[in-house]
């Protein structure tokens, strides 16, 4: 979700609302804060697409997790705008080399939002394009 704070000083113009903006992504997730970057990274890169298609900074952003039912700040400092970006940059080499990193399931596996069409699971041993193969090959 994205919120539009009214701020003619240090907004953005947003056309359709009237006036200077901030803007401030906020990501919503089922379970808990973790240790890992994965949550803030995710949050960021939101922040990277804000900043791209509005022309403005998105100095933070929060993550609401379900579990705690409450909202963590993200500042998106210089460190962690830089992992984004590496993150970033190695999944274009992985796409631009038709290459898939092998899936290393987790428990956080079994609170995902997506493990009901997981292809690692539901490809079996196959490989994603062997899967994908078998299945447009079925269709037809």
């Amino acid at each position: 979700m994205v919120e539009f704070h009214r701020d003619e000083k240090n907004g953005v113009e947003i056309p359709k609302l009237g006036g200077k903006y901030t803007v401030l992504p906020i990501e919503y997730k089922r379970g808990s804060p973790k240790e890992e970057d994965w949550d803030r990274a995710q949050l960021c890169a939101q922040a990277l697409c804000l900043e791209d298609m509005l022309c403005c900074e998105v100095k933070e952003g929060y993550l609401f997790y379900g579990e705690t039912r409450r909202r963590s700040a993200v500042v998106f400092d210089s460190e962690l705008r830089q992992k984004t970006e590496n993150m970033t940059e190695e999944m274009h080499k992985y796409y631009r080399q038709k290459y898939t990193p092998k899936v290393k399931r987790t428990k956080a596996c079994n609170a995902c939002s997506l493990r009901n069409i997981c292809l690692p699971v539901i490809c079996g041993a196959l490989t994603a394009s062997q899967y994908i193969e078998e299945t447009l090959r079925d269709e037809l």
